[in-house]
């Protein structure tokens, strides 16, 4: 019954088209990580060029325009990344990361600047005649090309294979624009390695990216051939280096040493460490200074209310209550400036209610010392 599902038409024209979308999807994704990323823009392995050729093919026909350019762009990225000269840096905003940036990358960086980012690309006549500079040309010549491609698809494996290959296009394209976008959103994923950046690895969009979400991974060591360095972080474009590596076809494979992974590791949990123990002692330190302001300021209150009640005619005992209360309520509103002072140094909700509590308790006990030494050096006053 289950199996003959799969004999009805419609059902399996969708596994079709669906087998395509996948294998598209994973085709054109590769000529995108390992073609034009890994391979031309960071140099983290070294295949023969006939094979560089066909891999970055899956990027061109994916709509990424020409090497040179996308390159030239994606170096700038990693120099600038995060700042006014960052081509697409999500603090411009989703829209920007995600497309708008493709429609004025020439405000950023100039045509000279491009060429001299991809300098080595430029050596390359192929690379050359596919485009060079932030113009329409290289745009539009994509474009036809990859009408064309699809024309061949179509008379070569049928209107399955296109369909399917055009939903690839639509979630590889996608993909990659996600990468620029939410993997540098501080509120999504988790930063192993302490970065200049805002980069973040976000597992979903390695997922669908084959790879290339391990993003922050990716910034602390641009050249690794290696995106997803931990054993959970899945990279099917490693996958595919280590194979054609193992074939001989992959050569100068760049891979980060344990050494160097430790000891960005060591430099992160450093700083971290260091800058907890800053926030403490300046929590401590601002904590104590609200605790002596608020020991002299119910010693104050205590001796005003005092000789404010002895004015008003009333007793030394009514005097010492309404200095006492005046205390209490000078020590509560110092317990809120110190819980406000250890907060603002860093310290946990916990640590500062501490801090405060102790400082308020501290202020009281001084008040009452002040009432005491103050009652029995007043004459009762009668009423």
């Amino acid at each position: 019954m289950i199996l003959g599902i799969f004999s009805d038409p419609v059902v399996s024209t969708i596994l079709v088209i669906a087998a395509w979308a996948v294998f598209w999807h994973h085709w054109h994704g590769v000529g995108i990580t390992l073609g034009y990323h890994r391979l031309l823009t960071h140099k983290a392995l070294v295949v023969p060029k006939w094979l560089e050729y066909y891999i970055c093919s899956g990027a061109y026909f994916a709509l990424m325009g020409a090497p040179i350019v996308w390159v030239g762009v994606h170096r700038q990225h990693h120099q600038k990344s995060d700042t006014p000269l960052d081509p697409h840096s999500p603090r411009d905003g989703i829209r920007h990361a995600l497309y708008r940036w493709m429609f004025y990358t020439n405000r950023v960086q100039s045509n000279e600047e491009l060429q001299k980012q991809a300098h080595d690309l430029m050596q390359d006549p192929l690379y050359r005649k596919l485009g060079c500079d932030h113009g329409s040309y290289h745009a539009m010549l994509n474009l036809g090309l990859c009408v064309a491609f699809r024309v061949v698809l179509f008379f070569v494996f049928g209107w399955q294979c296109v369909v399917g290959n055009l939903i690839a296009t639509f979630t590889i394209f996608w993909s990659t624009q996600f990468v620029n976008a939410f993997c540098h959103l501080p509120a999504l994923g988790y930063r192993t390695y302490k970065t200049t950046e805002d980069s973040r690895n976000v597992w979903w969009v390695g997922l669908l990216a084959v790879g290339e979400g391990w993003h922050n991974n990716h910034h602390a060591i641009p050249r690794s051939a290696r995106h997803g360095l931990e054993w959970w972080e899945f990279d099917f474009t490693w996958c595919c280096i280590w194979v054609l590596e193992k074939l001989g076809l992959a050569t100068k494979v760049h891979l980060p040493s344990k050494e160097l992974l430790e000891k960005k590791r060591e430099t992160v949990v450093g700083k971290a460490k260091g800058k907890v123990t800053a926030a403490v002692t300046h929590a401590a330190e601002a904590a104590q200074k609200a605790a002596e302001a608020a020991s002299q300021a119910a010693h104050e209150a205590a001796e005003a209310a005092y000789l404010a009640a002895v004015a008003a005619g009333k007793s030394a005992r009514e005097a010492a209550d309404s200095a006492s209360n005046a205390a209490r309520e000078a020590a509560e509103i110092a317990g809120t400036a110190a819980r406000e002072a250890a907060l603002a140094a860093g310290k946990t909700a916990n640590e500062a209610a501490e801090a405060a509590s102790q400082a308020a308790r501290d202020a009281l006990e001084t008040a009452e010392i002040a009432i005491a030494q103050i009652v029995p050096s007043k004459e009762t006053v009668a009423i």
